[in-house]
């Protein structure tokens, strides 16, 4: 299994209002975009959270995303739930969240240390 620890401090805020598209320039690093009823959250590197801080309602920084390298089919059956069981035994607080091809993990940096030795203990299911 191979975990990609992107570089940048993480955030996740409640926004007001959906953010600009072509304000979400992360250069390269994945960011996440929840539109619901009653809320928007931005999940994205600290900097880009700054920049549409005046549409903050709430906001938690100190997080960092781990990506798992590969990709899994739609239908693979435990793949992520793997993944957070093992940061569950760590007592490694998780935020999950997929892409088509991919699978991120959102820890908090004071715990990355644990994360990283509890991930690398998983062996994934075929």
């Amino acid at each position: 299994m191979r975990l990609t620890l992107w570089p940048h401090r993480y955030g996740i805020a409640s926004l007001s209002k959906s953010p600009e598209a072509a304000g979400l320039a992360a250069n390269g690093s994945p960011i996440l975009v929840v539109v619901e009823d009653q809320e928007v959250t931005l999940m994205a590197p600290v900097a880009l959270l700054d920049a549409v801080a005046a549409d903050a309602v709430r906001r938690d920084d100190g997080w960092r995303v781990l990506t798992l390298g590969g990709e899994f089919p739609l239908d693979a059956v435990g793949v992520l739930a793997s993944l957070t069981r093992a940061l569950a035994e760590a007592k490694v607080p998780v935020m999950a969240f997929s892409s088509f091809a991919t699978d991120h993990l959102l820890v908090p940096e004071k715990h990355l240390g644990r994360a990283l030795a509890a991930l690398s203990q998983v062996s994934l299911p075929a």
